[in-house]
């Protein structure tokens, strides 16, 4: 399970982010993770937008391994830490802070997924 232990703002994206840490006792997948402000539960969809990041990478995440994702421009690779292990670092290439500006930062797991699709339109009879 991902929890939040950090949050660093900052005045720039470049010095802004926020820190995950699987604290369960399985490997999981950061796919589906969002880390998002108060504006998901307020309902306002460009506010929303602006303030949601979800992350698309299938990227198995160890027990107690962190995840850092930076406001900022970069790459997102694995990173050594200062104790020798290593962390995955994602970037949200975000030209301005985030974090800073709002009361509550929130991290949000997807559970469950399934293609929905229309129903099939019955054919109309044909009458020669």
């Amino acid at each position: 399970m991902l929890k939040i232990v950090e949050l660093h703002t900052s005045k720039s994206a470049q010095g802004e982010y926020v820190v995950l840490q699987n604290q369960g006792l399985i490997t999981v997948s950061l796919r589906g993770w969002a880390v998002c402000t108060e504006a998901y539960l307020d309902g306002n969809i460009r506010d929303m937008s602006d303030a949601m990041f979800i992350f698309r990478e299938d990227i198995a995440i160890k027990p107690y391994t962190y995840v850092v994702l930076f406001s900022g421009k970069g790459r997102n690779d694995w990173k050594p830490t200062v104790d020798g292990r290593q962390a995955y670092c994602a970037y949200w290439n975000k030209h301005c802070a985030v974090w800073g500006k709002s009361s509550h930062v929130h991290i949000l797991q997807i559970t469950a997924s399934r293609r929905v699709s229309s129903p099939p339109v019955p054919m109309m009879p044909v009458t020669v």
